[in-house]
């Protein structure tokens, strides 16, 4: 799972004081967790300046779903329990099945994770609404984060999702309904 510190500093961060400033916290939790040089530099790919008229919104949310599915593989409460991409058998849209970012099936919660785009386009918005009610509907608790937030605030999402798992053991989801009985009895 980690590395020495000696083997992060093969990963080149941006010189842009601005990128520094955004993403030294996470990545001062990527170097104290000991991640290993092709996951850091996953994180510095994802936390690229994209330019305005960049062709690349789909390639940067896959990055950032690809680098936060394996961070979450590194982590000792998280490793082996999320899938990537996965389609779940919820009508939507016309379609048979519902596909959603990340997965974690013994807890029921879903992560997605979304660019700009979601919440610059009023239809785009109304469509997320719209999986998430269906997901809630359908027992899944939704976490939903901005993609750049990956990669400027990566404790911050990951706290949240350490504290949804906790609060959603699988364990909690096997204990018996409370039984009413009737006076008589």
């Amino acid at each position: 799972m980690g590395v020495s510190r000696e083997r992060s500093q093969d990963v080149v961060l941006p010189s842009d004081p601005a990128w520094k400033h955004d993403y030294s916290d996470s990545v001062r939790r990527l170097i104290r967790d000991g991640v290993d040089t092709p996951l850091a530099s996953l994180f510095v790919h994802v936390a690229r300046v994209m330019p305005e008229d960049a062709d690349g919104a789909a390639r940067a949310r896959s990055a950032t779903e690809a680098f936060l599915y394996r961070r979450l593989d590194t982590l000792a409460e998280t490793s082996g329990r999320f899938r990537l991409n996965v389609a779940l058998p919820i009508p939507f849209d016309g379609f048979g099945s519902l596909e959603v970012d990340l997965l974690c099936a013994d807890a029921r919660v879903v992560i997605e994770l979304d660019g700009g785009q979601h919440l610059a386009d009023p239809v785009a918005y109304r469509r997320d609404r719209r999986k998430d009610q269906l997901l809630q509907e359908n027992g899944y608790f939704v976490l939903r984060f901005l993609a750049e937030d990956v990669g400027k605030d990566l404790d911050a999402v990951l706290d949240a999702i350490l504290r949804t798992l906790v609060r959603r053991r699988p364990s909690a989801a096997r204990v018996e309904p409370l039984k009413f009985r009737t006076a008589r009895q």
